[in-house]
């Protein structure tokens, strides 16, 4: 019995490629006249009941987006984006009918509200309400200050404020402020001492933030204080760039690709490119019904490298596969687990090995980092399969 449902949730996994790559063609063309002939009804029930079985089916099992797991990124001319956290593709969402100034930020508080900010240093900033499924903003406050270029909602709703002093001059250092959504009064914490601080947000209970001179900081709230978390690691090049954590701690890069980030160090890694992109204000992430199965690197090639896990079912196995050169999808070959499952791989994959999770359902391959060749760089993909779901995480390429 457990064998079968391992099978249905893999013919449901599958079905959810094919609904993702559907997506893309109707997409590509959705801007054509589409017509079709009208056909006479016909009362068919158990057809009927059929279709909706599998679409329920699909909207239970299906990763990402489909399931309700996205990263949303707001462009600066106010457009809402969507982005699958397992593919990269990014997908539009709506305008926030705002287009007058540029829209610097992006957060949520617990309950999913979303928050924007936008303005210029000349009338100043404010804060709008943004529908998550239209895009659309509805003005909240003005938060009397003039150069906000990033906000986050800490996990008790306290909202943040990263303003340079100096804006439109170029390098200030970021003064870290609180702001109350109901009055617009603003609180001076400290300064954070680093320039261009264009993204913020919370892994857990510790601030987090991303300039184009030190990569990754960690803010101490109750100063305002940054600390560079890696020195010799600055933040990816090619345009303004965000950043997002999800539940189980898992860090995102946005700008012209989608990036795994390593916490711990700061090092990155692409998942996909985005075909389409300017510039991006902030993202969030917006959780589904279940943690995202999230694979990320940490190391450089040349050097010692982890793989690290979330989002495996606690305690138990995944399969890390590996395939030289971009593809896919492909089936898992058969006499594999999951055989048959599609992988965001090519045809040439093979097992690289098996982890077991932790009681947080977290795993890093090992023991111990692994030296990997500096010839494995741009050319070398993983991707891991959940053994008990059948579940595929993000695939990631060695990068640097």
């Amino acid at each position: 019995m457990i064998d079968m449902t391992i099978k249905v949730r893999q013919i449901l996994l599958t079905a959810c490629h094919l609904y993702e790559e559907l997506r893309k063609v109707l997409g590509s063309v959705k801007k054509k006249k589409l017509y079709y002939v009208k056909r006479k009804p016909r009362n068919n029930r158990s057809i009927m009941n059929l279709v909706s079985i599998l679409v329920l089916a699909i909207l239970l099992v299906c990763p990402s987006k489909v399931s309700g797991q996205e990263i949303l990124v707001l462009g600066g001319n106010g457009d809402l984006h969507s982005i699958d956290p397992n593919s990269g593709a990014l997908s539009f969402i709506g305008l926030t009918g705002h287009h007058d100034y540029l829209w610097t930020g992006l957060a949520q508080d617990s309950q999913g509200k979303l928050y924007g900010s936008t303005g210029n240093w000349i009338y100043g900033y404010s804060i709008y309400e943004i529908d998550p499924n239209t895009g659309l903003g509805t003005f909240v406050n003005n938060t009397g200050l003039f150069g906000v270029g990033s906000i986050a909602i800490g996990p008790d709703n306290t909202f943040y404020l990263g303003n340079d002093p100096r804006f439109p001059s170029i390098g200030g250092l970021y003064d870290l402020y609180t702001f109350d959504l109901s009055t617009g009064s603003t609180t001076l914490i400290g300064s954070t001492g680093v320039e261009h601080l264009i993204a913020l947000d919370f892994r857990g209970d510790q601030l987090c933030g991303v300039n184009t001179m030190e990569g990754l900081v960690w803010i101490d709230t109750a100063t305002g204080v940054a600390t560079d978390v890696n020195p010799n690691f600055f933040e990816p090049k090619g345009a303004t760039i965000s950043i997002c954590f999800d539940d189980a701690g898992a860090g995102y890069y946005i700008n012209h690709a989608l990036w795994m980030i390593d916490y711990e160090s700061g090092i990155y890694s692409p998942v996909n490119w985005i075909s389409s992109f300017g510039y991006w204000a902030e993202a969030v992430f917006r959780e589904g019904p279940r943690p995202h199965f999230s694979l990320w690197l940490d190391g450089t090639t040349g050097h010692y490298m982890q793989a690290k896990m979330t989002g495996i079912t606690p305690n138990g196995q995944a399969a890390v596969l590996w395939a030289k050169g971009e593809g896919g999808p492909t089936p898992i070959p058969s006499g594999l687990p999951c055989a048959g499952m599609m992988m965001d791989l090519n045809s040439n994959m093979q097992k690289l090995s098996f982890v077991t999770a932790d009681a947080n359902g977290e795993a890093i391959l090992g023991p111990g980092p692994k030296r990997v060749p500096a010839a494995a760089a741009g050319l070398i993909w993983l991707q891991a399969v959940d053994l008990s779901t059948c579940e595929t995480s993000n695939k990631i390429l060695f990068w640097i």
